[in-house]
């Protein structure tokens, strides 16, 4: 068994001791970009005030277009960030929720992100209400959920594009034609987007959007990406306030005071490793190598294909089903199989049920699926 590109391994500095089937959480950045990293950071230390006083400001603005050209955007219709956790806090800090709003979430939502939504509920005296999906349901059964649960109250939806626990797609699209019939503000998270699923922007038109560049772009940590639609532009603002902070979207967003702006500025670096290679062909063989784990774990787990989902995604999610211990014992598990079997692969608690999530990238090999089967036949059988 060989998979397509699998010669590229040798393009990532992985520790050989570990097997890394979880690409998902943090990324991990190819050499030739933590190269140029390190040449924008060598650059800056030779003469910090000149960059930070006459080239930063145009640095950002280019490495912006070019992440705004890969998203099908232009440069000033979106704003750099550093994830979207904080695009998650500066829409729901910045938004203005009235007391009595009500703002829907799903049960799947990533736990930061739902943070961030109830501390804004609860500032504002507004109910966050969350509605109860199933990993298994379909987009019309998901759609149903969410219309049955608007109320005349609605301001607002959030809703995973991809979800990270259970590594579903959900029908943007679709939500946002209802967000639009029912005067909702629709905004989305898109963290596993960017790099594994093309998005309309236009088309989709979310009042928010926010995505990651640092997953499945494998750019450097603390790169993500806010657009904030011209119908709330002049209304939200940035968590920093900056000296640019009386200047237009998305301008204030690309000062942050003195910080390391280095990832932003090789994001484009990244773009263009995948881009020389072709997004299409990466998008394929990064699924066959999560099948192909999906697979083997599927069964040692005794888990049939009537019991999963199969999106186009280069992640993907088993269920566990005989496991205890909740979001503790998830963590306890996940730390077992590292350190005991040396694999590295996310565990999930959600909605009472428990998942193995696998990724495939372009360093990983047949191995390192057979060392993560092997894993769990020795843990859960």
């Amino acid at each position: 068994m060989e998979f397509d590109l699998q010669e590229l391994k040798s393009e990532w500095n992985l520790d050989p001791a570990y097997h890394q089937v979880n690409h998902g959480s943090f990324g991990a950045v190819p050499i030739v970009v933590q190269q140029v990293h390190s040449q924008w950071r060598e650059r800056i230390q030779r003469n910090p005030v000149k960059f930070f006083a006459r080239e930063l400001k145009d640095e950002v603005a280019n490495a912006r277009a070019h992440v705004a050209r890969f998203l099908g955007q232009e440069g000033d219709q979106i704003a750099l960030i550093r994830n979207t956790t904080e695009g998650a806090s500066t829409v729901m800090r910045g938004f203005p929720l009235e007391s009595g709003d009500e703002v829907i979430v799903l049960n799947q939502e990533y736990g930061a992100v739902t943070k961030a939504v109830a501390r804004a509920c609860d500032a504002a005296g507004a109910k966050l209400v969350e509605i109860n999906v199933d990993y298994l349901d379909t987009d019309e059964q998901v759609i149903l959920k969410i219309i049955a649960g608007i109320t005349k109250k609605t301001r607002m939806l959030v809703i995973d594009h991809i979800t990270s626990a259970t590594a579903r797609t959900f029908p943007i699209y679709e939500l946002s034609k209802v967000c639009k019939e029912n005067s909702i503000v629709y905004v989305v998270d898109a963290s596993h987007s960017p790099g594994t699923i093309d998005t309309d922007l236009d088309r989709l038109d979310a009042d928010f959007w926010f995505g990651n560049l640092h997953k499945w772009v494998s750019a450097p940590l603390g790169v993500g990406v806010l657009r904030v639609a011209p119908r709330w532009q002049e209304v939200l603002r940035p968590l920093i306030v900056s000296w640019r902070d009386d200047e237009p979207y998305p301008f204030p967003w690309d000062m942050l005071g003195t910080v390391d702006p280095t990832s932003w500025l090789s994001a484009p670096s990244a773009i263009e490793f995948f881009s020389k290679i072709g997004w299409e062909r990466v998008r394929k063989a990064n699924h066959q190598r999560m099948m192909y784990g999906r697979e083997l774990v599927m069964k040692e787990l005794g888990v049939s294909f009537e019991q999963i989902r199969v999106d186009f995604l280069p992640l993907g999610v088993v269920p566990i089903l005989n496991m205890a211990g909740g979001r503790d014992g998830s963590a306890a598990v996940q730390a077992k199989i590292a350190e005991e079997y040396k694999v590295e692969v996310p565990i999930s608690f959600i909605a009472d049920k428990y998942y193995l999530r696998i990724s495939g990238m372009l360093y990983n090999t047949p191995q390192d699926y057979e060392a993560l089967a092997l894993a769990v036949r020795k843990t859960f059988n």
